[in-house]
């Protein structure tokens, strides 16, 4: 009788997790499922040309070609086969890796003066850009070519030490040699960079981007604040800072790629995470650190693939068709510039589940993308404070710094509060709110601030300034 009875219970579980299998059988996907499945256009059509692969190949032996390198790693990542990782361990791949820690390889670059720091360490800068003259050569290169982020559908992260390395020894050369050469180098790579960002197709590629262009606005900012500062960083500034447009604080590419992971993975019954709950990724570690996002960031946004003992998913065609409501409402979010993203629970309330279902996952998977939204307003803060710090220094009649901040314009105000930006007379600071959006005195813990020198009075030394440009902010 015991074992009829378990029997029973077994073929009854049986049924109810293949119902969650078949419920939607016989029934098209929405088109926003569809649509939400659909990879990116692509125009390249030599994978040698394109700046992604160079990218994952960057690290290569000297003796050969980043680009071909980087196209076998990404061809053996294909989905089909299913590897979760690019194989940097394939001899000659990784000749090239830098493990000191950054602050040991360039040290200057945080000083309180870079500038000169860079020119009155230019037989150190020499020696570390000779040690690594081939990365150096190899990062000009990348900045001339085209890019088009190929890791969409793939779990697979890049490694992106080398390459950032490489990115603070080709601006610092510049300027050891000529502010006017490092102004251009600067200048190049945030065009490279943003350009990067805007058509990310991955969160990975997105982080990366903003990882070095926040590092190009750290030392902008720090030049910015000098007592005197050359004329040639305050006429090109206006033009390397500009507020981000909404293709680049889009999250559109990089939400489609979380779902796509997320549908292939019950597909396919890729168990790589669930069988490795203990380690993190190490590029995404490295990616989470630098750009200080949690430590789980990463994970937190991965959809878990949950399965019953028969190995049979446990994730319905309608559970999926929630998440494909869910990850277009937040994709408007993001590209409408709301300071805030829709929670799945408030979108869609308790999903439709079956009893076994209910039982093994009561609550739905919730992506936490809200650190990845708040480093793009925290980018674009830094980017309308550099370009705040410039106008403060040119010379005007108005007798206040937060009247200056309120005249320029909405579209430098702080991207937090929707407000002018706060002044710090006490710190000398210009800073926003943060993602906390309290008013913390500029303390830079919680809020994004930097250093501001005013011009209050014009004088007939300041009628010799720079001209601004047309794109200089209004007074």
């Amino acid at each position: 009788m015991k074992h009829l009875i378990i029997g029973i219970v077994l073929l009854w579980a049986f049924f109810q997790v293949s119902s969650l299998i078949w419920s939607s059988k016989g029934q098209p996907p929405s088109a926003t499922f569809t649509r939400l499945l659909e990879p990116p256009q692509h125009r390249l059509v030599d994978p040698y040309e394109n700046g992604y692969f160079y990218l994952l190949g960057f690290a290569a032996a000297a003796s050969l070609d980043p680009a071909k390198v980087g196209y076998e790693m990404w061809m053996e990542t294909t989905p089909a086969q299913g590897a979760s990782e690019f194989n940097y361990g394939k001899p000659g791949r990784s000749e090239l890796q830098i493990d000191l820690p950054l602050e040991e390889i360039l040290p200057s670059w945080n000083s309180e003066n870079p500038a000169n720091e860079f020119r009155n360490t230019t037989a150190r800068l020499q020696t570390v850009t000779g040690r690594n003259r081939a990365l150096l050569a190899r990062y000009e290169r990348w900045l001339s070519m085209p890019f088009e982020d190929m890791g969409f559908g793939h779990r697979a992260t890049p490694r992106i030490v080398e390459i950032f390395v490489a990115h603070r020894l080709y601006v610092a050369d510049g300027f050891s040699r000529q502010t006017a050469l490092g102004m251009q180098r600067l200048t190049q790579d945030m065009h490279m960079w943003r350009n990067v960002l805007r058509d990310a197709t991955t969160i990975a590629t997105k982080v990366m981007a903003q990882i070095v262009i926040t590092d190009d606005l750290r030392l902008l900012s720090t030049l910015l604040s000098q007592p005197v500062v050359n004329k040639t960083v305050l006429a090109m500034t206006i033009n390397i800072a500009p507020p981000l447009t909404a293709a680049e604080s889009s999250l559109r590419w990089p939400l489609q790629h979380q779902f796509t992971l997320g549908v292939q993975g019950d597909h396919a019954g890729d168990l790589t995470r669930e069988r490795q709950p203990e380690s993190l990724n190490a590029q995404e570690q490295w990616l989470a650190s630098t750009a200080r996002l949690p430590e789980q960031a990463f994970r937190q946004i991965a959809h878990p693939h949950e399965r019953s003992f028969l190995g049979i998913p446990l994730q319905t065609r309608e559970t999926w068709e929630m998440y494909a409501t869910y990850y277009q409402a937040m994709m408007h979010a993001t590209e409408a510039g709301q300071s805030t993203l829709p929670k799945l629970h408030e979108l869609t309330g308790t999903a439709r589940q079956g009893i076994v279902e209910s039982l093994i996952s009561p609550t739905p998977f919730e992506p936490d993308w809200d650190p990845f939204h708040y480093q793009l307003r925290e980018t674009d803060a830094r980017l309308r404070l550099a370009a705040l710090q410039v106008a403060l220094r040119r010379p005007s009649a108005q007798t206040t710094v937060p009247n200056r901040l309120a005249q320029v314009g909405s579209s430098y105000y702080d991207p937090f509060s929707g407000l002018p930006m706060l002044w710090s007379p006490t710190q000398q600071k210009i800073y926003s709110v943060g993602k906390d959006r309290y008013d913390d005195g500029g303390d830079a813990s919680f809020d994004i601030s930097v250093p501001a020198i005013v011009s209050l009075a014009p004088g007939p030394k300041d009628s010799q300034a720079a001209a601004p440009s047309r794109h200089s902010i209004r007074h």
